[in-house]
């Protein structure tokens, strides 16, 4: 916390105001800086009514359960009269048609045999670890066989699916094509009792509630072996089934092309020192949903300071880099206001109290304004309808980004806070041209990077604006030392072309906010590069 507060006084001494350079666009520049402002969401998991349409319609996007929530077209289509962008739950990694059910119990409905060759359990060989030789439709359970294919049995192998033992419900491959034909057909009103996306998403089929999209939960099924112990109740040995969600989710976007998709979670996914960011969804995804960054649903702590030191320290740094890509997403991050009754959250959130409004603006302040992300607060039923995020929301951003990283030397966990790689980090000539390499930088309105170049050694004491160097805004990829998991690599990379060959070119890379102010940061690290 002292290094963050530390950090942002030394960015706001650098502020630019651009004025130096002209008046052009009010930046002097010349460059065209893009915009954003960044949505307000709520998500509800009761059943709607008056009240809740009211309340949604005052937001950009509504997460609606169609099931719990016994959503009609009728409901639908009031909230989106007020341009709000409804999506509708659906579970993809467990089927919540075997609630309640026991293994007996499917083998006596053709529904959950399918094909009779289920459940599957990993193909690779003992010892195996890479998911690139995982078969993503698996080899029939050693224990036996007669259910659908799209069932497991990683946990124990006994011929019959794993069960999430919390919710009770079978878990699912999520690639299995065939899984995906269940979840495309699935009805509300039918013997499932489960709104499937057809229905969801469409106007013509069941209920035809015709949503914005869908928020797809329990991706977490395919999470790596290692995070959960062997001797967890709710362990999942089902890795090997990632790589397959890459194509469920671009099957969901080619099947219905303008509607949105909302991955809950699944972090590991945009970690790429894991291996499963070789199988990103990232591109069929819109939004990303973050769970418990800091406030959690557990009513007997605050928080889990470990695991929220890791979600800020590790993983946000690497989901602002992902979020950033031209084909990258926006992310929505969810708090509970649980916790030991002496905070009064749940009070606070309703109005009742002011007990809690310290606790719950820290937790505004660490997710709009220090992670960027769109926030809202709820109870552990998600059930609770609230303004609270919204009426307490830093709308005005005055101070530009400050430089992060996804490099954390952190030698235990939790991880500390990474030591800020400001600016450009590396440049590597090219045919007429230049590659730059550079970190993250972090902000509550995101991120424009901006290029500043000249043949001539910088003067940042009579030129702190760089005003007399050349300029581009640029357009971040992810670098390839990155993408196959160095542990120490710069996420961006981009082009530079049209340099004189054999010429000395200096360059420096600062960060602007996507505010209306453009706020800019102003360091005055360098590197040198001669094209070839």
């Amino acid at each position: 916390m002292k290094k963050t507060i530390a950090l942002l006084l030394a960015v706001m001494m650098m502020t630019s105001v651009f004025a130096s350079c002209g008046s052009e666009k009010e930046t002097g520049d010349g460059l065209d800086y893009p915009l954003v402002k960044k949505p307000t969401y709520m998500i509800y998991y009761g059943e709607i009514n008056e009240s809740v349409i009211k309340n949604a319609k005052n937001y950009d996007i509504a997460i609606l359960h169609p099931r719990m929530g016994k959503m009609t077209r009728k409901q639908v289509k009031e909230i989106q009269s007020a341009g709000t962008k409804v999506l509708g739950y659906i579970a993809v990694g467990e089927d919540l048609r075997t609630a309640g059910k026991t293994a007996e119990e499917l083998l006596a409905e053709e529904r959950f045999t399918g094909d009779g060759t289920g459940p599957k359990v990993d193909a690779r060989a003992e010892g195996e670890t890479s998911l690139a030789a995982a078969d993503i439709n698996g080899i029939t359970s050693p224990g036996g066989s007669g259910y659908a294919s799209y069932y497991l049995d990683d946990n124990d192998r006994d011929g019959k699916p794993d069960f999430n033992p919390y919710f009770t419900c079978a878990y699912t491959n999520i690639g299995d094509p065939k899984w995906y034909e269940v979840l495309d057909n699935m009805t509300f009103d039918g013997e499932d009792n489960v709104p499937g996306i057809k229905e969801i998403l469409t106007t013509d089929y069941g209920r035809g509630l015709g949503c914005d999209g869908l928020f797809l939960d329990t991706v977490d099924t395919c999470a790596p072996n290692t995070y959960t112990a062997d001797d967890d109740p709710g362990r999942t040995r089902f890795e090997w089934t990632a790589p397959g969600v890459k194509d469920f989710m671009a099957r969901i976007k080619q099947n219905y092309p303008d509607k949105l998709l909302c991955q809950n979670r699944g972090l590991f996914f945009y970690n790429h020192l894991l291996e499963h960011y070789r199988f990103s969804p990232r591109a069929s995804v819109d939004f990303l949903f973050y769970e418990s960054y800091m406030l959690d649903s557990n009513p007997t702590q605050l928080y889990n300071e470990g695991f929220f030191a890791d979600n800020k320290n590790s993983q946000m740094p690497k989901l602002a880099v992902e979020a950033s890509c031209a084909d990258g997403f926006t992310v929505l991050s969810l708090g509970y206001a649980e916790g030991p009754e002496k905070y009064a959250l749940k009070e606070t959130l309703s109005g009742e109290s002011e007990k809690g409004v310290s606790v719950l603006r820290m937790e505004i302040q660490e997710t709009e304004v220090v992670a960027g992300f769109s926030h809202y607060i709820t109870d552990g039923s998600v059930t609770m309808l609230n303004d609270f995020v919204k009426n307490n929301r830093i709308e005005e951003d005055d101070y530009p980004p400050i430089w992060s990283s996804v490099y954390n030397n952190s030698t235990e966990w939790p991880p500390h806070e990474p030591e800020p790689r400001v600016g450009i980090g590396a440049a590597e000539p090219t045919k007429g041209g230049a590659v730059v390499y550079w970190d993250v930088a972090l902000d509550q309105t995101g991120v424009t990077y901006v290029l500043y170049y000249s043949d001539k050694p910088f003067d940042f004491s009579a030129d702190p604006e760089l005003c007399e160097a050349r300029k581009m805004i640029l357009e971040p990829s992810i670098s390839e030392a990155y993408a196959q998991g160095q542990y120490d690599a710069f996420p961006y990379q981009a082009e530079v072309t049209g340099l004189e060959s054999g010429k000395t070119y200096y360059m420096v890379i600062r960060a602007v906010d996507k505010s209306e102010a453009h706020n800019r940061e102003q360091n005055t690290v360098y590197q040198t590069v001669i094209p070839d």
